[in-house]
């Protein structure tokens, strides 16, 4: 709908374009056979979707409000949602004024005074974004309640629909209240400065509850007071004293929520959030994504308990490149380090077994579920020929040592590792203008078998969790293949991409700078999505990848639409659970932000 058609005009219009029709036709008003509106199911199903989500995100904002830790949702992000939904009102809005001209009849009567309501939701749901006033978030509160009901008056005189009546019942047991008082404060001056402002509060007693400005204008504060009459007898006190002072009311907010937690509506924000240790910029999470481990610039390793308690804080030799869990278990560990990697046991952060010492930092690490191993590749000191060349290091859960084929020389640049379900590790090197990949399986085999060669200088190297195909990226381009015979079923599938990774059904995920393409497992392109500049792909439940230096986004695997987590600062490491559930970020540095993707 227009700017100029909205709220309260809304009524007044369809009310004038219905008489001008009736008088159009030369027919009094009151002859018009009832004609109502159509498609109005579908306009409640649209509403009910638009009071649902901000019934759900009015629930996170009060909890962030009111100081709670859990499904909070930060007031800027609030804001940015908010600015959404007026769109979606205004387009709702539009529906409905092109819907209801030329109708009358009971759904119209009901339908209308629902859009005025969701009018007023918009504005108000803008004000708080345009400056954060607990007020607009007050009347946020108070038209959501007014849409619900407006809605059910709607409902009936609609055919029933159980879908709609479960939005109805679930949006209106997410309870968010706001509760207000008026404050009295004392303010006296202006002052000279900010030491003539201090100086005055000194003379006056300097109450406890006394402030003074550090910029002009140099005022004192007194307060607040929890009423009027209290405020008044202190400042009847001042004037004996001789300190001219007027007193001044405010509205105070305090909000509350209860009720059933939103995850499935909120989960684009952020299920957890850990204060970490400054310059973080490294996040590992357990298999199941309760344990969260991050690493700082100054080489220490933090460790977080599911209840987001901080159990150990080990100090390695410097700043973090890897960071990896265990898989669950009696025993889990967890290995962290750059070029000295070392393994520490959950949840003590005690060191167990071996540490494995590289020529350059780790680049890669990966634990193998099925042999309980971890194995780690670098590159030489440099990358490059005279720096000495790369290693793979390996070792049990336990940090203890692995014989044959580890340590595994690989040249200076170093190598990309994967792993199957299976057990199978597969490394990939380049040597004499190809890109070769071997695999073997620890415990198992002492030597590396020749799996497939690929045209060109090998940047990435996936497998799917089945073991039965792979890819690798060139700089000659991305391949696609079968690992059990690769003659024959080697595919060049598109240019270099900046990484690929498969998902638990097999789909291949290539990620460019400017796109994301999925790739079926017949080989054929389901989908291409647009990117700003793709810098970090992880797959679980979804494909997430890091898009830019602040937005995170998640794809739908069936037609690749994106929804962006709020992340809410930039972001300096990306990473998902084993079981595909958690994404985990480190934003600005010094918070690990947790999401679980439906």
């Amino acid at each position: 709908m227009s700017s100029a058609v909205t709220g309260r005009a809304l009524a007044s219009v369809l009310a004038f374009a219905f008489l001008s029709s009736c008088t159009d036709s030369g027919l009094p008003a009151k002859t018009v056979s009832p004609n109502d509106v159509d498609g109005a199911p579908k306009l409640a199903r649209d509403a009910g979707a638009v009071l649902l989500q901000v019934s759900a995100y009015d629930y996170g904002l009060a909890g962030a409000l009111a100081g709670e830790k859990t499904r909070t949702v930060a007031a800027a992000r609030y804001g940015a949602v908010m600015r959404g939904t007026a769109k979606a009102i205004a387009a709702f809005n539009a529906s409905v004024l092109g819907g209801t001209l030329d109708r009358t009849g009971p759904i119209r009567e009901k339908l209308v005074p629902l859009a005025d309501g969701l009018s007023d939701l918009a504005r108000d749901g803008e004000t708080y974004a345009d400056g954060g006033d607990p007020a607009a978030f007050a009347r946020v509160i108070s038209d959501v309640t007014g849409g619900w009901q407006r809605l059910r008056d709607l409902t009936t005189v609609l055919p029933k629909d159980e879908t709609l009546q479960a939005t109805i019942a679930r949006g209106t047991s997410f309870a968010v209240t706001s509760k207000s008082s008026s404050q009295s404060t004392i303010t006296t001056g202006p002052y000279a400065s900010a030491a003539e402002a201090k100086q005055a509060l000194q003379r006056m007693g300097a109450p406890l509850n006394g402030s003074y400005s550090q910029s002009a204008p140099y005022v004192v504060r007194i307060g607040p007071y929890s009423d009027r009459p209290t405020a008044d007898t202190a400042s009847a006190g001042l004037l004996k004293q001789g300190v001219i002072n007027v007193v001044t009311d405010a509205q105070s907010y305090a909000f509350a929520r209860s009720g059933p937690i939103p995850n499935a509506e909120l989960w684009r924000e952020p299920s957890r959030v850990l204060e970490v240790r400054a310059t973080s910029r490294k996040i590992g999470l357990s298999s199941d994504g309760s344990w969260v481990v991050t690493g700082s610039d100054d080489g220490y390793a933090a460790l977080f308990n599911p209840n987001g308690a901080l159990t150990a804080l080990p100090q390695s030799y410097a700043g973090m490149s890897v960071l990896q869990f265990s898989v669950d278990g009696d025993h889990q560990t967890f290995a962290v380090g750059g070029q000295v990697v070392t393994f520490l046991a959950v949840p003590s952060g005690e060191n167990v077994g071996e540490g494995m010492r590289f020529t350059g930092a780790a680049t890669q690490m990966l634990f193998v579920p099925s042999t309980r191993i971890f194995v780690a590749a670098s590159s030489g000191s440099t990358g490059l020929p005279g720096g000495g060349p790369g290693l793979i290091g390996g070792r049990t859960a336990d940090g203890d040592l692995i014989g044959d084929p580890f340590p595994i020389v690989t040249p200076a640049a170093g190598a990309r590792i994967a792993a199957s379900d299976a057990g199978d590790v597969y490394v990939g090197t380049t040597s004499e203008g190809n890109f070769d990949i071997e695999v073997f399986r620890p415990g198992q085999d002492s030597e590396l078998k020749v799996v497939a060669r690929v045209a060109g200088t090998g940047t990435g190297l996936a497998v799917d969790h089945s073991g039965k195909f792979a890819a690798a990226v060139t700089d000659q381009g991305t391949y696609r293949f079968a690992l059990a015979e690769t003659k024959g079923t080697l595919t060049r599938i598109g240019g270099t991409v900046r990484d690929v990774a498969f998902a638990t059904d097999g789909t291949l995920y290539a990620l460019d700078q400017t796109s994301l393409v999925a790739v079926g497992t017949d080989g054929a392109v389901k989908w291409t999505a647009p990117l700003v500049d793709g810098r970090r792909l992880v797959v679980g439940r979804r494909a997430v990848v890091l898009d830019g230096t602040d937005k995170a986004l998640v794809f739908d695997p069936a037609d690749g639409t994106a929804e962006e987590l709020g992340t809410g600062g930039t972001i300096n490491d990306l990473t998902i659970s084993r079981d595909g559930r958690v994404v985990g970020v480190i934003v600005d540095a010094r918070r690990a932000v947790l999401f679980i993707l439906p």
